[in-house]
């Protein structure tokens, strides 16, 4: 199955290349994303909420390519149901962590099918992801993180329809990662042990292992609906959902649905 997953980044890889220009646009999206959270690296319970989200990107359209850049990210409180106050759960049962999320991606998507029902666009992007939760209570794993680097399977289905007399276009996108690396805090989960001789940032990388479809299972849906503003610019109205799984050290679990209006700025 490695040598499958390798043999298609390659495939990817080769894909680049062709394209004439077209439209560009600059995009500042802000919305919610509600998301759970079950790390079990430091406590069975189960956190959600709604972090406040936020998106700048840059597309450019071409007859035959599509180039996304997104910069994303959402800061918030999670909580748990399973904390009730005047009950005794235990000294490291925290009613709330405070989560930090951002992703940075590209990507290349090349046009393979063109019909009178929409275009379907197939390509390569990559991906930074950090998730970052922190909760005093927690000790020495106060700070708890995933940052994972991905090399990823892009596809996207749009097509264009009328609405109100206006031109619309929908999309429906999916991601797949098929091989990077995810990093877990080395020291977390062992209360009241703190390594003196050592700092944080010096341990931040210490779990860093390589990562992929097989032991990595991580599904992104990105959709949305779009309709021009005066001018050439745009607005469209996102939903994207997500979730993911790592199993090292111990199981983290991460889903999340991103309800957002992106404004799109034309620059060409």
């Amino acid at each position: 199955m490695k040598k499958l997953a390798i043999l298609f980044v390659v495939f990817l890889c080769w894909q680049s290349g062709n394209a004439q220009g077209q439209e560009g646009y600059w995009g500042l999206a802000v919305g919610i994303r509600s998301q759970t959270v079950q790390d079990q690296l430091i406590t069975r319970s189960r956190y959600s909420g709604g972090p406040i989200y936020f998106m700048i990107d840059h597309q450019r359209r071409k007859t035959q390519k599509l180039s996304h850049f997104q910069f994303e990210g959402s800061i918030g409180s999670l909580k748990t149901r399973e904390f009730e106050l005047g009950k005794s759960l235990g000294r490291y049962q925290q009613p709330k962590v405070t989560s930090y999320w951002n992703e940075i991606s590209y990507g290349s998507l090349f046009l393979i099918r063109e019909s009178e029902k929409g275009n379907w666009w197939f390509g390569p992007s990559i991906s930074s992801l950090i998730h970052v939760r922190f909760s005093p209570r927690w000790d020495n794993s106060s700070i708890n993180y995933d940052f994972s680097g991905n090399f990823q399977a892009e596809l996207s289905y749009r097509r264009n329809f009328q609405l109100f007399g206006k031109e619309m276009k929908g999309n429906i996108g999916f991601k797949l990662p098929l091989i990077g690396f995810m990093t877990r805090p080395v020291f977390a989960g062992v209360p009241e042990f703190l390594d003196q001789e050592r700092s944080f940032e010096s341990q931040l990388f210490d779990n860093t292992s390589i990562s992929w479809v097989g032991n990595f299972p991580r599904f992104q849906f990105d959709n949305f609906v779009e309709f021009p503003i005066y001018g050439g610019n745009k607005i469209q109205l996102i939903y994207n959902w997500e979730y993911y799984s790592f199993q090292n050290p111990s199981l983290v679990q991460t889903a999340a649905h991103t309800l957002g209006i992106n404004f799109l700025m034309r620059t060409r």
